[in-house]
C-alpha cells in the first residue's frame, strides 16, 4: 500500500511539475516559408525581369525619339510639350484634361475628356503620378510601362497584356 501511495505522490508531482512550464513558441502560419510564398516568390522574380526588360526597351525607344524625354523616379518617361505658369496638382486636387491613349507604335486606342481627384486610384498608376509632374494648362506626353499601365493583364480589348503606352495629356486650367 505504502509503494501505491509513494508512485501516486510520484506522479501527481511530475504532473504539476511538467504541466507548469512554458509552452513552446509556435511560429505564426504567415511566417516561415510555404509552397505558396515560394510559388509568389518565383512569381515575383519573373515580373522584376520583366520590367527590367521593359525599362531597357522604353529607354532603346526614348533614344530613337527626335525630343528629349525625362524618367521619372516611378520609371515612366515623361516630355512637358507645353508650359505654364499654372499652379501644379498634388493629392486630393480634381483635374480635367484631355487624353490620347496609343500604343507604342503610334496607333491612337481611345481619346477622350476626362475628370479625377487625385488619391483615389481613378486613374492608372504612371498616368496620376504624372498629373502631379504638370502645372494647370499644360501639354505633356508620358511613356507609361506595363507595370504602371494595365499590367499583366491588359484591358480586354484595347491594350493587350504586357503593353506599355503613350498617354498625351492637355490639362485644362
Amino acid at each position: 500500500m505504502c509503494g501505491r501511495l509513494i508512485f501516486f505522490v510520484v506522479a501527481l508531482m511530475s504532473i504539476v511539475v511538467f504541466s507548469c512550464g512554458k509552452p513552446s513558441p509556435q511560429l505564426p502560419s504567415n511566417k516561415g516559408e510555404t509552397v505558396e510564398s515560394k510559388e509568389a516568390n518565383v512569381l515575383l522574380q519573373h515580373n522584376l525581369q520583366l520590367a527590367q526588360k521593359e525599362d531597357s526597351v522604353l529607354k532603346h525607344y526614348v533614344a530613337s525619339q527626335d525630343v528629349a524625354f525625362s524618367k521619372s523616379e516611378l520609371g515612366f518617361w515623361y516630355r512637358i510639350q507645353t508650359k505654364t505658369q499654372g499652379s501644379m496638382l498634388h493629392d486630393k486636387d480634381s483635374c480635367r484634361f484631355l487624353l490620347k491613349l496609343s500604343l507604342m507604335d503610334a496607333q491612337v486606342v481611345r481619346e477622350e475628356e476626362r475628370s479625377a481627384v487625385l488619391g483615389r486610384k481613378e486613374l492608372l498608376k504612371g498616368l496620376e503620378e504624372g498629373l502631379k509632374l504638370m502645372h494647370k494648362g499644360e501639354r505633356a506626353m508620358f511613356i507609361i510601362p506595363w507595370y504602371l499601365a494595365y499590367g499583366r493583364k491588359g484591358n480586354g480589348a484595347e491594350i493587350p497584356p504586357y503593353t506599355s503606352i503613350c498617354c498625351q495629356v492637355d490639362l485644362y486650367e
